[in-house]
């Protein structure tokens, strides 16, 4: 009987050890919410986040509006658009089609789609995947916003778009992010499979795992989410973008319960062969597998990708050694998901918050200057050290450091994100001090000096 009696404290106290373990504080969704909601509170972000270990949901939210003009919510089940995340399905389908014997990673391209430049000869079905292709963007195309976004095309017409243009480097020989690479693997999925790329996916790809369908946006789709920038200091529908544009490299709409299904049978080998994964995740030596960054945070493996397009930001970050999946979707262009996402790991992991984000002092310099904020107040920033410092009317310097490309954060409760134009103009700043939120839009020296007037000492204004 003693015995018996020890056993079950033993129980006991190993049963007490789940609850002490980081991520399953019974107040972790208390701690997540709090960390979130300023950023909803301001509009900033808008959208869904889902933090889920070992197939258990941790914390599961939505903020924000799916639609300004209708006033509609969103919620767990809204589906957005997840841009570049669409990378990572590509990967799989291209994957899957090696396992059937259909193709080799190292194979030419042109043997499989006929008709390309005689200059691509050498370029590979890998190289395409790790982005050492050498094909420019097709959205450095210079009518790529005003034409090219707007109207429906297969995929090799889009490539094709291309046929043109010089190659950046030979292929194989240089590392550069390029989406043309996984518009031109979608048309390789549909020459070889004779289905259109989404089909391609749902029937051969996401339903044998048990998973529900992914979407494009031709689709009538149930609780979509409109996509929104700010311009000139008030929000606007996001520039149009036509749904077959960007295919492979970031068609596809998706909830965020989606993605967590989707790492869960990805990682559990419902997807994919063993070998077939650890090509998927192997560092080519640039950060980058097939269709994922590679790398480590907060003393971990991390696998993840991020997605940006016209009103919508996302991330999904993946530890496949703590089985941490975190899911950012956001309808806003504002959305800081890396940020977000990386905040959200620290939480869990009980680590100090390392978002590893730089901005280049381009970027930065096209920040500096006024925005008016009040009737009469102006935001003032600067380029300092390669520091953005911001000065208002009325008050001290703060110091800022980069949240995103366009958000950044100041002491305490400050935050400020900018509204940008496609070719990159900022047109106005919404300022965030503690829940005081303004907004308003870029203006020049000479107007700050007028809206200013007597407290004029307190901006510098050249």
């Amino acid at each position: 009987m003693p015995h018996l009696r020890l056993l079950a404290c033993l129980i006991v106290l190993l049963a007490g050890c789940r609850v002490a373990r980081a991520g399953d504080d019974p107040d972790f969704a208390v701690r997540a919410d709090a960390l979130v909601a300023p950023y909803a509170r301001s509009g900033i972000f808008s959208g869904t986040v889902v933090v889920a270990r070992e197939g258990h949901i941790l914390f599961r939210r939505a903020y924000g509006l799916a639609n300004r003009e209708w006033d509609l919510a969103n919620t767990p089940e809204t589906r957005f658009r997840i841009g570049s995340l669409t990378k990572q399905f590509t990967a799989a389908a291209v994957l899957r089609l090696v396992e059937a014997g259909r193709l080799s990673l190292d194979d030419p391209v042109c043997a499989h789609v006929p008709g390309l430049p005689v200059s691509w000869a050498t370029m590979t079905i890998r190289m395409l995947l790790n982005h050492t292709s050498g094909l420019p963007n097709v959205t450095a195309l210079p009518d790529y916003i005003t034409r090219t976004a707007r109207l429906d095309r297969t995929p090799l017409e889009t490539v094709s778009l291309l046929f043109g243009e010089d190659l950046l480097f030979p292929p194989g020989s240089v590392y550069e992010y390029s989406n043309t690479g996984y518009i031109l693997l979608a048309a390789l999925i549909e020459r070889i499979t004779g289905r259109p790329f989404v089909d391609h996916l749902n029937h051969v790809l996401l339903a044998p795992a048990g998973l529900a369908p992914m979407a494009d946006g031709d689709a009538l789709l149930p609780r979509r989410a409109s996509g929104y920038h700010r311009a000139d200091g008030a929000w606007r529908n996001a520039m149009p973008l036509a749904a077959s544009v960007p295919s492979g490299a970031g068609g596809l709409w998706a909830t965020a319960d989606d993605l967590v299904a989707w790492d869960r049978a990805l990682l559990s080998g419902r997807v994919l062969s063993p070998a077939s994964r650890a090509t998927m995740f192997a560092d080519g030596g640039n950060g980058y597998g097939l269709g994922w960054y590679v790398g480590n945070a907060y003393g971990r493996r991390l696998w993840s990708h991020g997605g940006f397009l016209n009103g919508f930001a996302a991330i999904k970050d993946t530890y496949p050694d703590a089985d941490l999946t975190i899911v950012v979707l956001g309808n806003t262009e504002t959305a800081p998901a890396q940020a977000l996402s990386r905040r959200l790991a620290a939480l869990v992991f009980e680590a100090v918050p390392d978002t590893q984000l730089s901005v280049s002092d381009a970027v930065l310099a096209r920040y500096v200057g006024f925005y008016r904020i009040a009737p009469r107040s102006v935001l003032g920033l600067t380029l300092e050290g390669g520091r953005l410092v911001a000065s208002i009317t009325g008050r001290g310097r703060i110091v800022l450091s980069p949240e995103s490309d366009r958000v950044f954060a100041g002491e305490g409760d400050t935050r400020i994100a900018f509204d940008i134009e496609p070719d990159g103009r900022p047109t106005g700043a919404l300022l965030d001090e503690g829940g005081l939120v303004r907004s308003g839009p870029r203006i020049d020296s000479a107007m700050a000096r007028r809206i200013t007037a007597r407290r004029i000492g307190r901006l510098t204004i050249p």
